[in-house]
């Protein structure tokens, strides 16, 4: 069965097409025996809408794009799903787009998104200085950054605080006995990489141990660059008896290191993640992390982005920054000081 046009539904009608736009459209100001007398032949004949035609009417696709760093890291996974559930709520389809934490990527897919007139965008792949980004705020364009923050530049935002995060996690660390603490960190050139190395700096400096650069060692956020620098962890003379990774990717892939190494987690080594991915969860893993509120992430960005593109003209700017929670489990629960004390 072939489903009718636009001009057909008109004719049946006994209507313009103009009309039927209008009321497929929610127009006011007509009546409404006319409105009913089209939606009644619209729901008889199985019309459906075209959505390019019907965007250039609107001016808007209820198209909402999502740009992230890494579709592979199941913390980004989660925000996309409390996106994705939120934007239906309001009728808005939502394009991934996965960057690899490239910006030529992202850039590629700003333009892609730009050309598919997206209503707004939702990025988790900024940097802290990110001139594609910036100039989106220059034009307009409604967009809401999450997980990371610009710098310099006022912008809509959803993030945890990375800072006390990672505070709370080296506190922890120190209060179980732990003075030598490696911290694999995250690129500086995103706001979690810089406000988590701080965080942990401050929690240093807060219980008088003195910071020693030797004790970080740089990651990328994935797996890899945590097993890596690990390896050079224990390939010290002085090892540390606890390492931080600056999200559950790096410190599973310390993990994976200390084990090769034939050391042990928590007895030999102490080890805690940031993010609390549900992998870090399962027995025989059992992470001690940060867990961020990633779901409700997603959720809140969306509400915010929605909220932009309804009043353009107002351009209202929210900034929302969630508390972190410190998870402890079996990977560094134990009194390491009172355990040397037992050595000895």
């Amino acid at each position: 069965m072939t489903l009718p046009t636009i001009k057909e539904i008109a004719k049946l009608a006994g209507v313009s097409t103009a009309t039927v736009s209008r009321v497929i459209n929610n127009y006011p100001h007509i009546s409404k025996k006319t409105r009913l007398r089209v939606q009644e032949v619209i729901q008889k004949f199985g019309y459906t809408p075209n959505a390019v035609a019907r965007s250039l009417v609107t001016r808007k696709t209820a198209t909402i794009g999502l740009v992230l760093s890494d579709i592979t890291n199941p913390f980004y996974a989660e925000i996309a799903r409390g996106i994705e559930d939120e934007a239906r709520k309001y009728n808005y389809n939502v394009i991934f787009c996965s960057t690899d934490n490239t910006p030529e990527i992202q850039k590629t897919y700003i333009d892609l998104l730009y050309e598919k007139r997206v209503d707004g965008l939702i990025f988790a792949s900024a940097r802290i200085h990110d001139p594609d980004i910036e100039k989106l705020a220059l034009e307009g364009i409604p967009f809401v950054l999450v997980n990371r923050k610009l710098e310099g530049i006022k912008t809509n935002y959803v993030v945890v605080d990375n800072f006390l995060g990672a505070y709370i996690v080296v506190e922890h660390l120190i209060k179980l006995g732990h003075q030598r603490i490696g911290f694999i960190r995250g690129p500086l050139d995103y706001s979690t990489g810089i406000d988590r190395l701080e965080g942990y700096k401050k929690a240093l400096l807060t219980y008088n141990i003195e910071f020693n650069g030797r004790l970080i060692k740089q990651g990328d956020f994935k797996r890899k660059s945590g097993y890596l620098a690990c390896k050079e962890f224990l390939r010290m003379r002085n090892r540390p008896t606890a390492i931080f990774g600056s999200n559950d990717f790096m410190a599973l892939g310390a993990w994976e290191a200390i084990l090769e190494a034939s050391l042990r987690v928590p007895e030999d080594i102490a080890l805690v993640g940031f993010d609390d991915i549900e992998l870090t969860s399962l027995k025989g893993i059992e992470l001690t992390t940060v867990s961020q509120e990633k779901y409700r992430m997603g959720i809140k960005a969306v509400k915010i982005l929605v909220d932009n593109i309804k009043h353009k003209e107002k351009k209202m700017t929210h900034q929302i920054i969630l508390k972190p929670k410190l998870i402890i489990r079996k990977s560094c629960g134990y009194n390491y000081k009172k355990s040397l004390e037992t050595k000895s």
